[in-house]
């Protein structure tokens, strides 16, 4: 499989994203850095933007169709937002946008669009801090990357 290709279908991925995509295309690859980031970012975007628009509409037929999953999901839903209710009703968008950035497990776009709309927030702001956030993460995670490959 092409490298970039493996970079953009891990970057889409829940828990790896591009702390995962990156690492992999930059160390293992050995792509263009630049490059890396940018496919890792558009395509971290991708589910960010579909849990954003879908989450809600989706969730019952989860729910129905695939009762393991639907719950697992509801319940991964209610302790994001009770561990984070905090600090989003204090900080709004900058919260969402401050824990997209931060480059560990659990803190990417999946987790912080799906707190987003767990939070009700509008979509259109909700994709930007979610954007943001992602760029953000995608330049440390680039920088670290390209430390530690000296």
């Amino acid at each position: 499989m092409n490298g970039l290709l493996e970079v953009a279908l891990l970057a889409m991925a829940p828990i790896s994203e591009l702390r995962g995509a990156i690492p992999l295309g930059i160390l293992i690859y050995h792509l263009n850095p630049v490059t890396v980031a940018g496919v890792s970012i558009v395509f971290n975007m991708v589910p960010a933007v579909a849990v954003i628009f879908f989450f809600t509409a989706l969730m019952p037929w989860i729910k129905k169709k695939f009762p393991r999953v639907g719950s697992l999901v509801e319940k991964f839903s209610q302790t994001r937002q009770e561990k984070h209710r905090k600090k989003v009703e204090k900080y709004g968008l900058w919260a969402i946008m401050i824990f997209v950035a931060i480059p560990f497990p659990l803190t990417g776009a999946w987790t912080g669009s799906l707190l987003s709309v767990l939070f009700e927030m509008p979509r259109g702001k909700s994709i930007l801090a979610v954007a943001g956030g992602i760029v953000i993460s995608a330049s440390i995670v680039t920088t670290l990357t390209m430390l530690g490959a000296r």
